[in-house]
């Protein structure tokens, strides 16, 4: 994806960045790089206040962009078992509207790390120390990148055919031109992704919003519980494909052949197709075949309605007034995000800098160690990979 189209999740966090260095204009910013970094693990530690952005190059090298006095480096090699074990995903607890909130452990399985030795780089920051803008720019073939930041902002740009795996408590998760198996997590805020192409991806959000504009799905499994989640302009393959909202709404318009099934508990399914579609339903369920059927797409919501259409909503001219809260999550004005003609961009990492080679041994911590693993309510990696 070139930098002069950046699509509305670089949009996003750019405003975000923007605002905190308005607050943050005297933070000591250089770059720093980790060389001889092949196909590396990498995770990315940060128990505190961070606006991370995540992309990917073709050297060999892990390059950091911020604070340096703000983290600290680690870098091993480790082995990668033949069977590696499914990642524990930790119980996780958020305030909602109507009480406490709990997303439930889960595990994940990796499959993009080959056995044998393997370089990890780990980046961490300091509990309690804000790390402010940060940009990570990682080797395009590291098989696995991980994110866990308590709050602020996570951008993954352009990251392919690897595993993801990113946790925030509160705020903005973008995806922009990813592919390859994910799992995120986002306690409060939103989960955005444009143009992204997932193998297997796990999104989950206890309060917020899952947007998914112009995405293309094998496996795809989608939970809010209290927001709504719009899959809008998008395709999927034969694989499994679920969207479950307990407090909220659910939207799904397809580019392609699908079986949609549809449910909802006290509201109700609205259809709404230009292309052809066979509908068979009744005010609480439906089930559509759009163009003869393909891929079973299962969209369900406990409270809230569920809307089933083909195309993108942004296209159509012609809307009844019940679709004007998929419309609204659509806009993302329900959560901040700025409107997709926004003239911001994010600048690439930066290069005019001479970088230096930074060791773990270079600078002690400022104070003492963070947790092992991360915050204490992200997610548990087992072994450190």
């Amino acid at each position: 994806m070139h930098l002069n189209r950046l699509s509305g999740a670089a949009r996003l966090v750019s405003y975000v960045v923007f605002t905190w260095l308005l607050t943050c204009a005297a933070a000591r910013a250089e770059v720093t790089l980790v060389e001889g970094a092949d196909a590396p693990i990498v995770r990315i530690q940060i128990p505190a206040q961070a606006n991370l952005i995540v992309r990917t190059w073709d050297r060999q090298a892990v390059q950091i962009d911020g604070d340096s006095s703000t983290y600290t480096i680690e870098r091993s090699v480790n082995r990668v078992p033949a069977a590696l074990p499914p990642q524990f995903i930790r119980v996780a607890q958020t305030k909602g509207p109507d009480g406490p909130i709990t997303l439930p452990a889960e595990s994940f399985v990796i499959s993009t790390l080959p056995p044998g030795p393997r370089n990890v780089v780990i980046i961490k920051g300091e509990t309690g120390h804000p790390v402010g803008p940060i940009t990570v720019t990682v080797p395009s073939n590291s098989p696995l990148v991980a994110a866990n930041v308590v709050r602020g902002s996570v951008l993954l740009q352009n990251y392919q055919n690897g595993t993801f795996i990113v946790h925030l408590n509160n705020g903005a998760v973008m995806l922009d031109g990813v592919s390859g198996d994910g799992f995120v997590q986002v306690l409060r805020g939103p989960i955005v992704a444009d143009d992204s192409n997932f193998n297997r991806l796990r999104a989950r959000t206890g309060v917020g919003a899952q947007i998914f504009e112009r995405c293309n799905s094998r496996q795809i499994e989608a939970s809010i519980v209290s927001g709504s989640i719009v899959y809008d302009n998008g395709h999927f393959d034969p694989g499994l494909a679920r969207f479950d909202a307990t407090n909220g709404n659910v939207a799904i318009g397809t580019t392609g052949a699908s079986q949609l099934n549809a449910r909802a508990g006290t509201g109700r399914v609205y259809t709404q197709f230009e292309r052809r579609a066979q509908v068979d339903g009744r005010d609480t369920e439906a089930t559509v075949l759009v163009e003869g059927g393909g891929p079973v797409v299962t969209a369900t919501s406990t409270n809230g309605n569920v809307y089933l259409y083909d195309g993108s909503l942004r296209t159509k001219t012609r809307v009844p007034a019940e679709w004007k809260a998929a419309q609204v999550a659509l806009r993302r004005e329900n959560f901040g995000v700025p409107p997709r003609n926004s003239s911001s961009t994010v600048q690439p990492p930066a290069e005019q800098s001479p970088p230096r080679d930074k060791t773990p041994a270079s600078r002690p911590p400022r104070g003492g160690k963070p947790p092992a693993g991360g915050p204490r309510h992200g997610l548990s990696f087992g072994r450190r990979f």
